[in-house]
């Protein structure tokens, strides 16, 4: 049985812009979509809120989640784990708006089947990049990896936006305006 609620996914490579998306879309649209609050092991970044941002887990705690059956969807990213709740998808329906999800292509290829197969429609939009130099830059300019870690998520992205044909849009974040007015389509569009 299908339910009512669209599920989105948005995607694509670490230092794309999901996030920076989705805050302007939440900023205008917070009374039809909610952010799934995903679950990781990974230490908080400053700023961060547990339970805001993520709800950060020990490695211990993560796979008890997992052995209990509360996490929907998780993988190891990074050498930390990120997944979501049965819990909190039902948290959002309950207060009748779509959830979206932002994950990696990883989380991506688990999560869709999933939902799908416990009645969800699903929406999906990979967001690339304009050019690997300018998401080089976009990482740097976080501030947040060493050199090290940067070149890690940068061969990992040239791998993940070779899954952009899985998605059922595609949508480059080369203006931070059209890329929110072109994923803004897509999600209202059914609505």
């Amino acid at each position: 049985m299908e339910k009512s609620h669209t599920v989105f996914i948005l995607s694509g490579p670490s230092g794309v812009g999901k996030t920076t998306v989705w805050d302007e879309i939440r900023s205008n649209h917070s009374d039809r979509v909610e952010k799934i609050v995903t679950t990781t092991t990974r230490a908080p970044r400053p700023g961060e809120t547990d339970g805001v941002h993520y709800y950060f887990l020990s490695k211990t705690e993560f796979e008890a989640e997992i052995l209990s059956g509360n996490m929907i969807e998780y993988a190891l990213v990074h050498g930390n784990y990120y997944g979501s709740s049965a819990g909190e998808l039902d948290r959002i329906v309950s207060h009748a708006k779509s959830p979206v999800y932002i994950v990696d292509p990883q989380g991506m290829a688990h999560l869709k089947p999933e939902l799908m197969r416990r009645g969800y429609r699903v929406s999906t939009v990979f967001l690339l990049p304009p050019s690997i130099d300018e998401l080089k830059n976009r990482l740097r300019g976080r501030g947040t990896e060493d050199e090290g870690a940067l070149n890690i998520r940068l061969a990992n992205a040239l791998v993940e936006m070779e899954e952009k044909d899985f998605y059922d849009h595609q949508i480059e974040n080369d203006c931070l305006e059209n890329a929110v007015a072109k994923v803004s389509a897509v999600m209202f569009a059914r609505s």
